[in-house]
């Protein structure tokens, strides 16, 4: 038996039943009129072709005809398809050709109609030979007609429907009828308006909507013959809004080895035909609506068009009523479908689309407040897709502002592709150098250290090839911290920072030392910063300071300069810098002893929460694992460690070892030694740059002093191991091996001290340090 309708029908079970209730009715005591509506492509005709199958296979006559969108169409089509459909069974004919022989004769044109002023009176005899005849073969059985498509009927046949309803009501006779809402409902001018209005107002409707995300995946895999990733599915219900046809269509394109996001040839008919029924002022609007994406908000789309709010607010309601654009709530508004935005976009000329790209950053600049409804990444992509129509400084600074924000959200990969865009259209000397440091440490972040290393060479070749002594002594300072961490690096940076120094304070002594010279650099740009007024040479200068100035006994000097960072912060409106001040203050203000670091410590970790951004979350999880360690709460400290191994913990950073290593000191804090040494021996050389350190404290804890000796003695200590020393709370090298086990035994207790921190990343410096040495 065939399957009744919405069994076959994905996601259209409960419209099935509504209108095979109706059909049943109609064959069981009386009929009547029912509409289904619905966008091009939702379903409509597979619906009540579907019920049209169950009711004929239960004995009832279908008659099924279809408007023309044609003005040669004649008069009366879709009832003159009735009439022959009625005619090709021989029996039925027979009953209603007994009761209207000769109106139906006339409209089948088979005799020729009267004057033109017995017009009106020949139409009622005509709408009454119809309805007679169909109520005639329904007294035999029951009858369905289908008229498909009522939006492209004529005027005449709409009152032939409304007539042959409102007089059958009592017979087993139903009309199922088929329409376009969205096209008759927003047509300001559609001819049929009015009556497909009054007989909305008597029919039973059933509107047809997109298919929910699960059914869309159902539907590719049935059409396509295979399943679709999660991500596939995403990806075309957000771009068919789970409309059927375009979702098949889709499916299709996919299956010949197409992709997702292309527009099939077929679905850009549909929308273009769609968007043909609107007046061209609406048009233009949903074009530029086009540029802003699939969302945008009102505010925007009115400064970027330069309209005026009452206008806009007319196209946008004609768009809603035409179903192709959603209120969102909050002056945001989004296109129902994708595709539509796409075919508008695809229509632009290249010329246009860079210009309306370059007014959407215009409207930002001139109106400020419009930044608050585009993220950074938005902004980035208007000035990139802007293309020479913007100022190169201008697109730079956005997509700069772009991948910083990326990079909080732990989003390093688009965090880099800004900034590779950046480097793509820089023309400004200075600003390309800024460019080429931010990329080389989003590289080294994401494990691609070798196109940094070499990045940092390009970079250096390119500062020193200009006269920015400022310029250069930042960079000098970048690269040494740098190169300390990482000695692979194949940059002299001590050299560099020596050269620095000369262009910028004169030529340095011989005899002096590369941390000397380091603190001048330091102090120059302070200075000049604090001279010129300028917040952010100035930021970079104290971070700088702070990071080099990193260590035990230092914590009197970090916690005021982590003051003046927050005032800093705040004052230039870097929500970013006062974040991180606020951290690393409740560090210093713990190895002080001060009880105020709680304060400090509540007010980071709530601030970072709020901001729901990846690294302010894994910063506030180690930040709180560490404290509650120390305090005995390991239990708390065990949850936040297991929330930094998941998603977005610190596997995403190149220091992720530093997992292992709290892993690691907590438990050894709680006397697991055991444990600890399980944990390190299940470690590779790649998972921790010091595991041998680690195994020696380990082995001073659980008394094996003979190999934390020899563990100790095998320490290789150079600048790679100050830096990450630094970084990890000690600031300080170790002492040289000693073969006494009383040596080998304080060295154990002194790594340990050293070993048990965390950290997160600054915004002005490459890493902060979070330390718990000097716990009270």
């Amino acid at each position: 038996m065939k399957a009744r309708p919405g069994e076959s029908m994905i996601g259209r079970e409960h419209p099935a039943g509504l209108l095979r209730a109706e059909v049943d009715r109609a064959a069981a005591s009386h009929g009547g009129l029912v509409l289904v509506t619905g966008e091009p492509g939702i379903g409509k005709t597979t619906l009540v072709t579907a019920a049209a199958d169950e009711a004929r296979q239960a004995g009832a006559l279908v008659l099924g005809a279809a408007c023309w969108d044609s003005a040669s169409a004649p008069g009366y089509w879709p009832w003159v398809q009735v009439l022959r459909g009625l005619r090709r069974s021989p029996d039925d004919w027979a009953v209603a050709r007994e009761s209207a022989e000769p109106a139906l004769a006339l409209l089948l044109g088979e005799v020729t109609a009267h004057s033109p002023d017995t017009a009106e009176q020949e139409a009622f005899v005509l709408y009454d030979a119809v309805t007679t005849a169909l109520v005639a073969v329904s007294q035999r059985r029951p009858v369905v007609v289908v008229l498909d498509d009522l939006h492209w009927a004529d005027p005449a046949s709409m009152r032939l429907l409304q007539f042959a309803a409102q007089h059958t009501w009592f017979e087993r006779l139903i009309f199922v009828g088929t329409y376009r809402d969205a096209e008759v409902e927003s047509g300001e001018h559609h001819p049929l308006r009015s009556l497909l209005m009054s007989l909305v107002a008597k029919a039973t409707t059933i509107t047809l909507t997109g298919l929910g995300r699960d059914e869309v995946g159902a539907l590719m895999a049935r059409t396509a013959g295979r399943e679709p990733t999660p991500d596939c599915v995403d990806d075309v219900y957000r771009r068919t809004g789970g409309n059927p046809f375009f979702v098949e269509q889709t499916a299709r394109l996919w299956h010949s080895g197409g992709v997702v996001s292309a527009i099939a040839p077929g679905v850009r008919q549909v929308v273009r035909q769609r968007l043909d029924q609107l007046p061209a002022r609406v048009i233009d609007v949903l074009t530029i609506a086009s540029v802003l994406g699939r969302e945008f908000h009102r505010q925007v789309l009115a400064a970027s068009a330069g309209l005026p709010p009452a206008r806009l607010d007319q196209a946008l309601d004609v768009a809603m009523s035409a179903r192709l654009m959603l209120a969102l709530g909050d002056g945001r508004y989004a296109f129902a479908h994708d595709l539509v935005r796409e075919t508008l976009y695809d229509g632009l000329a290249d010329d246009d689309r860079r210009e309306h790209h370059r007014a959407v950053v215009r409207a930002v600049d001139e109106h400020a407040p419009l930044a608050e409804w585009l993220i950074p990444a938005d902004l980035a992509r208007h000035a990139w897709l802007a293309g020479d129509r913007l100022d190169p400084y201008r697109a730079v600074e956005l997509l700069f502002a772009a991948a910083r924000e990326a990079n909080c959200r732990l989003a390093l990969e688009e965090s880099t592709l800004h900034l590779r865009r950046a480097l793509i259209l820089v023309s400004d000397d200075v600003q390309r150098v800024k460019v080429m440091m931010e990329l080389a440490d989003r590289l080294f972040h994401t494990g691609d250290r070798a196109t940094a290393a070499q990045l940092l060479i390009d970079t250096t070749v390119a500062v020193l090839a200009i006269d920015e002594p400022v310029l250069l002594a930042c960079f000098a300072l970048t690269v040494h911290r740098r190169c300390q961490v990482n000695p692979l690096i194949a940059i002299d940076s001590a050299t560099l920072v020596r050269e620095a120094y000369r262009r910028l304070l004169g030529e340095p002594g011989v005899d002096t030392t590369v941390d000397t010279l380091e603190a001048g650099l330091i102090n120059a740009t302070e200075a000049l910063a604090r001279q010129g007024q300028d917040d952010e040479a100035l930021s970079f200068s104290l971070w700088a300071r702070h990071d080099a100035t990193w260590g035990l006994g230092t914590a009197a000097d970090r916690a005021a300069l982590t003051v003046e960072l927050r005032d800093l912060a705040r004052r230039s409106g870097d929500q970013e810098a006062e974040l991180w001040s606020t951290a690393l203050r409740w560090v210093a203000l713990l190895e002080l002893g001060d009880p105020r670091y709680l304060d400090e410590l509540t007010a980071f970790v709530t601030a970072a929460r709020r901001t729901e951004r990846s690294r302010h979350r894994m910063a506030a999880l180690t930040d709180h694992a560490i404290v509650n360690a120390f305090r005995g709460d390991f239990a708390d400290a065990e949850t936040c460690l297991a929330e930094l191994s998941g998603p977005g913990g610190w596997e995403y950073d190149e220091d992720g070892f530093l997992w292992h290593q709290m892993r690691w000191s907590f438990l050894l804090l709680r006397g697991r030694l055991a444990e600890a040494q399980a944990l390190l021996d299940g470690l590779r050389a790649t998972e921790h740059p010091y595991l041998d350190l680690l195994r020696a404290i380990t082995a001073a804890e659980r008394g094996d002093q003979h190999t934390a000796a020899r563990l100790t003695a095998e320490l290789e200590v150079g600048p790679g191991y100050r830096g990450w020393s630094r970084r990890c709370g000690c600031g300080c090298a170790p002492r040289p091996p000693s073969a006494t086990r009383a040596a080998a035994r304080r060295r154990g207790r002194r790594w340990r001290r050293i070993a048990v921190a965390g950290w997160s990343p600054s915004s002005a410096a490459t890493s902060a340090v979070r330390s718990t040495t000097g716990w009270p």
